[in-house]
């Protein structure tokens, strides 16, 4: 049971992560790889607010989630906005360039060390056979309420009416008077705020470490692709659900070996079910 307390959490945090992910995938047509990294930047810059700033977690949640987001744009302005003319691929391998880029610079400026959160997650109660931290449930509903936030953003608001059409189809979009600009850039600071939040989260619940956003961009890959990407339920759920998996291996195999397990889910998910679990919700949309 305490394990799955902990998948939950663990899922929770990586469906932020995800999320943004297939956004930008549903939206510019590829996979930013580069979205690893800005997990890695999240991470360090809560401690930043945190620890050198004096911010509580919550502050620092908000203007680290900010922060990564307005680099987001920056560098979707500055580095994707060039060649996007040239394709997916050349955006895909651009992505794997600027992730190195972001390494090699946090690396430099955050050194190799590994840096802890000062974060109390105060008392703990009883939860069936198990137990949980307060901390660890206000992870688990600012991850569920952030998603419901962004879901409310994309049904309800008009921004949000022009990113899901330009999600469906960007020439019908562009014909019809959509900013696409305005709507790229939304988008890019939604991503790569959620993944900055993410990696926040991910740093209060074990480590900052240089090394967190490789070690999680197959696993945020893996969610995207079971979940079905640019669909945020999906995503949410297969967050949970990869999230319960991966600690749920930790009774057979070392925990140094979860994110194997990610990859052979994602293995898998390619074989059997390519368009993910909502897959027969898609086909209907399309025949309707």
């Amino acid at each position: 049971m305490q394990n799955i307390i902990f998948g939950l959490v663990t899922g929770s945090i990586l469906a932020l992560g995800a999320v943004g992910f297939s956004m930008i995938r549903q939206t510019e047509g590829f996979l930013n790889i580069a979205h690893g990294q800005y997990l890695t930047l999240g991470a360090f810059m809560g401690i930043v607010f945190m620890q050198d700033v004096g911010m509580n977690v919550f502050l620092a949640g908000v203007l680290t989630a900010i922060t990564i987001g307005l680099i987001g744009v920056v560098l979707a302005r500055v580095i994707f906005d060039p060649v996007r003319k040239q394709g997916a691929l050349v955006l895909l391998f651009t992505s794997v360039g600027l992730a190195y880029a972001i390494y090699g610079l946090a690396m430099a400026i955050f050194g190799t060390g590994v840096k802890l959160y000062s974060v109390d997650f105060g008392a703990s109660f009883d939860v069936g056979s198990a137990s949980m931290t307060v901390g660890e449930a206000v992870i688990i509903a600012l991850s569920l309420v952030t998603v419901l936030g962004l879901w409310l953003f994309l049904t309800f608001t008009p921004l949000g009416t022009w990113v899901r059409a330009v999600a469906t189809n960007p020439q019908l979009a562009r014909v019809r008077g959509v900013r696409i600009q305005l709507v790229s850039s939304t988008v890019w600071f939604m991503s790569a705020g959620l993944a900055g939040l993410s990696g926040m989260l991910l740093g209060v619940m074990g480590s900052a470490s240089i090394e967190l956003g490789w070690h999680n961009i197959l696993v945020i890959l893996s969610v995207a692709v079971l979940g079905g990407v640019g669909r945020i339920y999906g995503v949410v759920a297969a967050g949970l659900l990869l999230g319960l998996v991966m600690s749920l291996s930790g009774q057979v195999i070392e925990i140094k070996y979860q994110t194997t397990v990610a990859f052979a889910v994602l293995v898998l998910v390619l074989i059997f079910r390519p368009e993910g679990l909502f897959a027969v919700q898609r086909r209907r949309e399309q025949t309707a």
